[in-house]
């Protein structure tokens, strides 16, 4: 009796120990570590890093103004549990992303030129995941308004780039202009996402659909702009992460 007795309190213990573990190695995964890294025109860009040791890619988000790297940060944990490394950054000037070796960043005191320096941030970013084992063929990006214009500016200009999401895209934002990087052969590796009541979104949404006829284009009757756009939709988690392991294939 007394044997069964011990028997039965081991179990209860190694059964308590086995949850506990695995709590705790879930709560590893959704823990985001701070990175940092310096731009090749010295801004030091603070990040994010969403690390999954099982991940075949990883994507870099990008997001919109006024907000920053955090308006990501459930995305962001549910395309880690998804199984993909993520890294999303404060572009120049935004949240912690406001030191350089010239002076001071704000992005509400940038003009047009100093705006589009912003395509090193994501330079930047790709390098470091370059160094964490992620070659640009095995790199994503999800962006948000001009963090969509630049992330389009990003493929045009690294075509190895696996696939990008762009919320709510503009024609113009800030000088980062979509005609300016148009180029062929990359329309089939573009998810535009845009809703009716943001008419500059949907504007561009509809331009980058007759550019690239084979483009992923989904366009919503309401929601707003950018990653505001999740609050209305929750189901474009699902969404997103569908179009996602379609087009991220080794």
């Amino acid at each position: 009796m007394k044997k069964k007795i011990v028997i039965i309190l081991f179990l209860i213990v190694l059964g308590s120990l086995i949850i506990y573990y695995l709590q705790i190695s879930k709560t590893k995964m959704i823990e985001a570590k701070k990175v940092n890294f310096i731009t090749q025109d010295g801004v030091t860009i603070v990040a994010n890093y969403y690390y999954n040791k099982d991940a075949k890619f990883a994507g870099i988000l990008v997001h919109m103004r006024p907000k920053t790297k955090e308006s990501f940060d459930d995305f962001a944990k549910f395309l880690q549990k998804q199984g993909y490394a993520l890294l999303a950054i404060d572009l120049r000037g935004h949240g912690e992303s406001t030191e350089s070796i010239k002076r001071k960043l704000d992005y509400n005191k940038f003009s047009e030129a100093e705006e589009k320096e912003s395509i090193n941030d994501l330079t930047s970013a790709s390098l470091f995941l370059e160094k964490e084992g992620y070659p640009k063929d095995k790199q994503f990006l999800i962006g948000a308004s001009i963090g969509a214009n630049l992330s389009f500016q990003f493929l045009s200009e690294n075509p190895n780039i696996k696939a990008i999401v762009l919320l709510s895209p503009g024609l113009n934002y800030h000088g980062v202009i979509l005609e300016n990087f148009k180029k062929e052969g990359i329309g089939n590796k573009i998810f535009v996402i845009a809703a009716l009541d943001d008419k500059p979104a949907y504007i561009a949404g509809r331009t980058l659909k007759s550019w690239y006829p084979d483009l992923s284009y989904l366009e919503l009757p309401s929601g707003g702009h950018g990653t505001n756009l999740f609050d209305i939709y929750p189901d474009l988690y699902e969404k997103i992460i569908i179009w996602l392991r379609e087009k991220l294939v080794l």
